[in-house]
């Protein structure tokens, strides 16, 4: 009987690759008008942190829950006293390469994100892997001690509060200056709203990771 389930949803995905594709014409129009609107070279860019900007500040709102429901999720269970972590060397030397490797594309993307591909949100994640490897690696204990002796949290908060304020700006029509297209200095808020957005997916991640180390552990 389970066999007729997996043909019919086998058929019912299939179906749709049996017709003929859609005739696709005026994209040049469209992607003229989007480079036009935003004004940088990164079309998502200009979309979601111009055009639809809206429903970008929604997302960070969004991803700011998330950080305070694993603190309220995981704030009555006991911490760990002992972590453990890779004990092979090669392996963490490996990790600890890579992460280096993947925070200095977090500062490339979140640069250059409105340039190329890339953009705030890569960027977050990439910062994000970088120190969950340094975790993995056995640097958990001193992971722990730069994001008290740094206040990331208050980092974090402070992120948000800078790209809901700034938002708010670009909505009512405020700019400092389109710049030259092309240029880093381009498309308005549009660069530093990327850099706000990578910061606080970043420490957002970051935070995030270090509750659930202290409280379950890594391996």
């Amino acid at each position: 009987m389970i066999w007729l389930y997996v043909l019919a949803a086998i058929a019912l995905f299939a179906a749709p690759l049996t017709g003929p594709l859609p005739q696709v014409g005026g994209m040049g129009e469209l992607i003229s008008g989007l480079a036009a609107e935003g004004d940088v070279p990164n079309l998502v860019s200009g979309v979601i942190l111009h055009i639809r900007l809206f429903d970008t500040v929604g997302e960070v709102v969004v991803f700011t829950l998330a950080s305070i429901g694993v603190r309220m999720l995981l704030i009555d269970e006991p911490l760990r006293t002992r972590i453990r972590s890779l004990s092979d060397i090669p392996s963490r030397v490996v990790c600890e390469q890579v992460a280096t490797l993947a925070a200095l594309v977090a500062v490339e993307l979140a640069l250059r994100g409105h340039l190329s591909p890339g953009g705030g949100f890569a960027a977050g994640v990439a910062g994000g892997t970088a120190i969950g490897l340094v975790l993995i690696s056995g640097g958990s204990e001193r992971s722990r001690r730069l994001h008290e002796r740094w206040h990331a949290d208050l980092w974090e908060k402070a992120a948000v509060m800078g790209f809901v304020v700034l938002s708010f700006l670009a909505l009512e029509g405020l700019s400092p200056g389109a710049g030259e297209f092309g240029s880093l200095l381009s498309g308005g808020w549009i660069p530093l709203l990327n850099l706000l957005v990578a910061l606080k997916v970043t420490l957002g991640s970051w935070a995030m990771i270090q509750r659930f180390v202290q409280h379950r552990g890594l391996l």
